[in-house]
Protein backbone atom coordinates (compact mmCIF):
# COMPACT_ATOMS: atom_id res chain seq x y z
CA UNK A 1 0.00 0.00 0.00
CA UNK A 2 1.45 3.35 -1.24
CA UNK A 3 -0.56 4.89 2.03
CA UNK A 4 -1.67 3.76 4.98
CA UNK A 5 -5.00 1.82 4.85
CA UNK A 6 -7.22 5.07 6.25
CA UNK A 7 -9.91 3.29 8.87
CA UNK A 8 -13.24 4.45 10.55
CA UNK A 9 -14.71 2.46 12.95
CA UNK A 10 -18.26 2.90 14.10
CA UNK A 11 -19.69 0.95 16.77
CA UNK A 12 -21.41 2.33 20.30
CA UNK A 13 -19.82 0.27 22.82
CA UNK A 14 -16.36 2.18 23.81
CA UNK A 15 -14.30 -0.96 24.82
CA UNK A 16 -14.91 -2.75 21.43
CA UNK A 17 -13.63 0.92 19.49
CA UNK A 18 -10.74 0.70 22.10
CA UNK A 19 -9.59 -2.69 21.56
CA UNK A 20 -9.76 -2.74 17.56
CA UNK A 21 -7.49 0.12 17.67
CA UNK A 22 -5.45 -1.53 20.70
CA UNK A 23 -4.89 -4.66 17.94
CA UNK A 24 -3.52 -2.69 15.04
CA UNK A 25 -1.33 -0.44 17.44
CA UNK A 26 2.34 -0.89 16.12
CA UNK A 27 1.07 -2.26 12.84
CA UNK A 28 2.26 0.07 9.60
CA UNK A 29 -0.17 0.41 6.71
CA UNK A 30 -3.47 1.01 8.82
CA UNK A 31 -4.43 4.26 10.41
CA UNK A 32 -7.86 4.24 12.55
CA UNK A 33 -8.78 8.14 11.01
CA UNK A 34 -12.47 8.58 12.89
CA UNK A 35 -14.70 7.26 15.39
CA UNK A 36 -18.29 7.45 15.93
CA UNK A 37 -20.76 6.34 18.41
CA UNK A 38 -23.73 5.84 15.65
CA UNK A 39 -24.38 5.23 12.17
CA UNK A 40 -25.70 9.08 11.59
CA UNK A 41 -22.43 9.92 13.49
CA UNK A 42 -20.22 7.17 11.17
CA UNK A 43 -21.79 8.58 7.92
CA UNK A 44 -21.10 12.63 9.05
CA UNK A 45 -17.04 11.46 9.62
CA UNK A 46 -17.43 9.42 6.14
CA UNK A 47 -18.19 12.63 4.40
CA UNK A 48 -15.46 14.95 6.30
CA UNK A 49 -12.83 12.22 6.77
CA UNK A 50 -12.75 10.34 3.12
CA UNK A 51 -11.58 6.82 4.43
CA UNK A 52 -11.10 3.94 2.98
CA UNK A 53 -12.96 1.49 4.37
CA UNK A 54 -15.76 2.21 6.85
CA UNK A 55 -16.01 -1.01 9.76
CA UNK A 56 -20.11 -0.71 11.65
CA UNK A 57 -21.20 -2.58 13.85
CA UNK A 58 -25.19 -3.29 13.45
CA UNK A 59 -26.99 -2.41 16.45
CA UNK A 60 -26.08 1.24 16.58
CA UNK A 61 -28.53 4.20 18.06
CA UNK A 62 -29.65 6.99 15.76
CA UNK A 63 -29.16 4.65 12.67
CA UNK A 64 -27.74 0.58 12.71
CA UNK A 65 -24.63 -0.48 10.53
CA UNK A 66 -26.93 -1.54 7.90
CA UNK A 67 -28.22 1.34 7.09
CA UNK A 68 -25.50 3.23 7.19
CA UNK A 69 -23.77 0.81 4.50
CA UNK A 70 -26.69 1.62 2.28
CA UNK A 71 -26.45 4.99 2.33
CA UNK A 72 -22.74 5.22 1.84
CA UNK A 73 -23.19 2.61 -1.19
CA UNK A 74 -25.34 5.67 -2.49
CA UNK A 75 -23.18 8.44 -1.88
CA UNK A 76 -20.04 7.22 -1.34
CA UNK A 77 -19.76 3.98 -3.21
CA UNK A 78 -15.48 4.34 -3.18
CA UNK A 79 -15.46 3.41 0.26
CA UNK A 80 -16.10 -0.22 1.07
CA UNK A 81 -17.33 -1.44 4.38
CA UNK A 82 -16.99 -3.95 6.66
CA UNK A 83 -19.63 -5.30 9.15
CA UNK A 84 -18.44 -5.93 12.49
CA UNK A 85 -20.84 -7.57 14.68
CA UNK A 86 -21.14 -10.38 16.89
CA UNK A 87 -23.99 -11.95 14.84
CA UNK A 88 -23.52 -14.74 13.26
CA UNK A 89 -26.96 -15.34 11.70
CA UNK A 90 -27.21 -15.83 7.77
CA UNK A 91 -30.07 -12.97 7.79
CA UNK A 92 -27.86 -10.25 8.61
CA UNK A 93 -25.22 -11.32 6.20
CA UNK A 94 -27.63 -11.58 3.80
CA UNK A 95 -28.90 -8.11 4.43
CA UNK A 96 -25.41 -7.00 5.11
CA UNK A 97 -24.48 -8.01 1.17
CA UNK A 98 -27.79 -6.63 0.03
CA UNK A 99 -26.63 -3.14 1.88
CA UNK A 100 -23.23 -3.12 -0.01
CA UNK A 101 -21.13 -4.60 2.63
CA UNK A 102 -17.79 -6.67 1.14
CA UNK A 103 -16.97 -7.85 4.65
CA UNK A 104 -18.94 -9.32 7.36
CA UNK A 105 -16.67 -9.91 10.58
CA UNK A 106 -17.54 -11.57 13.50
CA UNK A 107 -16.08 -9.62 16.86
CA UNK A 108 -14.38 -12.80 18.08
CA UNK A 109 -12.01 -13.15 14.90
CA UNK A 110 -8.67 -13.30 15.68
CA UNK A 111 -6.17 -10.28 14.81
CA UNK A 112 -4.60 -12.40 12.20
CA UNK A 113 -8.04 -12.84 10.46
CA UNK A 114 -9.08 -8.82 10.72
CA UNK A 115 -5.63 -8.06 9.59
CA UNK A 116 -5.85 -10.54 6.35
CA UNK A 117 -9.36 -9.12 5.97
CA UNK A 118 -8.65 -5.35 5.52
CA UNK A 119 -5.50 -6.39 3.09
CA UNK A 120 -8.32 -8.13 1.00
CA UNK A 121 -11.28 -5.56 0.58
CA UNK A 122 -8.32 -3.29 0.15
CA UNK A 123 -7.24 -5.16 -2.54
CA UNK A 124 -10.95 -5.06 -3.91
CA UNK A 125 -12.01 -8.68 -2.69
CA UNK A 126 -14.67 -9.35 -0.41
CA UNK A 127 -13.74 -10.75 2.97
CA UNK A 128 -16.95 -12.67 4.76
CA UNK A 129 -17.03 -15.05 7.48
CA UNK A 130 -16.62 -18.31 6.72
CA UNK A 131 -18.96 -20.21 8.47
CA UNK A 132 -22.14 -17.83 8.73
CA UNK A 133 -21.16 -17.97 4.83
CA UNK A 134 -21.77 -21.33 4.24
CA UNK A 135 -24.71 -21.59 6.12
CA UNK A 136 -25.88 -18.77 4.18
CA UNK A 137 -24.81 -20.04 0.62
CA UNK A 138 -26.62 -23.54 1.51
CA UNK A 139 -29.42 -21.86 2.47
CA UNK A 140 -29.60 -20.00 -0.89
CA UNK A 141 -29.32 -22.90 -2.88
CA UNK A 142 -31.73 -24.98 -1.43
CA UNK A 143 -34.23 -22.27 -2.18
CA UNK A 144 -33.21 -21.61 -6.04
CA UNK A 145 -32.00 -18.42 -5.33
CA UNK A 146 -29.75 -18.73 -8.93
CA UNK A 147 -32.73 -16.95 -10.59
CA UNK A 148 -32.46 -20.12 -13.05
CA UNK A 149 -30.09 -17.35 -15.30
CA UNK A 150 -28.77 -18.75 -18.75
CA UNK A 151 -25.15 -19.59 -18.66
CA UNK A 152 -22.64 -19.80 -20.38
CA UNK A 153 -20.48 -23.23 -20.45
CA UNK A 154 -17.32 -23.14 -17.72
CA UNK A 155 -14.10 -24.60 -19.14
CA UNK A 156 -12.30 -27.30 -16.79
CA UNK A 157 -10.42 -24.71 -15.02
CA UNK A 158 -12.96 -22.36 -14.89
CA UNK A 159 -14.74 -25.03 -12.78
CA UNK A 160 -11.68 -25.34 -10.45
CA UNK A 161 -11.31 -21.52 -10.01
CA UNK A 162 -15.31 -21.19 -8.79
CA UNK A 163 -15.11 -24.28 -6.80
CA UNK A 164 -12.14 -22.52 -5.00
CA UNK A 165 -14.00 -19.07 -5.12
CA UNK A 166 -17.12 -21.32 -3.13
CA UNK A 167 -15.15 -22.68 -0.83
CA UNK A 168 -13.99 -18.47 0.65
CA UNK A 169 -10.38 -18.99 -1.04
CA UNK A 170 -9.01 -15.04 -2.37
CA UNK A 171 -7.21 -14.22 -5.72
CA UNK A 172 -3.91 -15.00 -4.25
CA UNK A 173 -4.96 -18.37 -2.42
CA UNK A 174 -6.30 -19.26 -5.61
CA UNK A 175 -3.45 -18.83 -7.71
CA UNK A 176 -1.04 -20.56 -5.54
CA UNK A 177 -3.06 -23.51 -5.31
CA UNK A 178 -3.37 -23.78 -9.19
CA UNK A 179 0.05 -22.78 -9.47
CA UNK A 180 -1.12 -19.53 -11.61
CA UNK A 181 -0.50 -15.63 -10.98
CA UNK A 182 -2.96 -13.66 -8.80
CA UNK A 183 -3.48 -11.64 -11.53
CA UNK A 184 -4.18 -14.50 -13.88
CA UNK A 185 -6.29 -15.88 -11.38
CA UNK A 186 -8.11 -12.51 -10.99
CA UNK A 187 -9.22 -12.71 -14.57
CA UNK A 188 -10.26 -16.28 -14.30
CA UNK A 189 -12.68 -15.42 -11.28
CA UNK A 190 -14.05 -12.51 -13.23
CA UNK A 191 -14.37 -14.61 -16.62
CA UNK A 192 -16.43 -17.18 -14.37
CA UNK A 193 -18.70 -14.36 -12.72
CA UNK A 194 -19.37 -12.87 -15.79
CA UNK A 195 -20.61 -16.45 -17.30
CA UNK A 196 -23.08 -17.12 -14.47
CA UNK A 197 -24.54 -13.70 -14.82
CA UNK A 198 -23.41 -13.10 -11.19
CA UNK A 199 -22.79 -9.68 -9.98
CA UNK A 200 -20.11 -10.82 -7.42
CA UNK A 201 -18.30 -13.81 -6.41
CA UNK A 202 -20.40 -14.54 -3.65
CA UNK A 203 -23.48 -14.62 -6.05
CA UNK A 204 -21.36 -16.75 -8.54
CA UNK A 205 -20.52 -19.23 -5.29
CA UNK A 206 -24.23 -19.09 -5.29
CA UNK A 207 -25.33 -20.10 -8.36
CA UNK A 208 -22.89 -22.14 -9.14
CA UNK A 209 -23.74 -24.43 -5.94
CA UNK A 210 -27.36 -24.21 -7.06
CA UNK A 211 -26.88 -25.18 -10.79
CA UNK A 212 -24.99 -28.22 -9.37
CA UNK A 213 -21.24 -27.28 -10.71
CA UNK A 214 -19.82 -27.04 -7.32
CA UNK A 215 -20.69 -29.07 -3.99
CA UNK A 216 -22.89 -27.02 -1.20
CA UNK A 217 -20.18 -25.77 1.10
CA UNK A 218 -19.11 -27.84 4.75
CA UNK A 219 -20.10 -26.00 7.64
CA UNK A 220 -16.74 -24.49 7.48
CA UNK A 221 -14.46 -22.90 4.77
CA UNK A 222 -11.07 -23.55 4.64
Amino acid sequence: MKHPLRLLLADDHEVTRTGFISMLAGIEGFEVVGQAYDGQEALDLCERLQPDIAILDIRMPVLNGLGAARILKQRQPQIKVIVFTMDDSPDHLEAAIAAGAVGYLLKDASRAEMLDALKRVAQGEEALNSAVSARLLRRMAERGASGAPQVQALTTRERQVLGLVASGFSNREIGEKLGIAPGTAKAHVERVIGKLGAADRTQAAVRGVALGLVAQPSGQWP
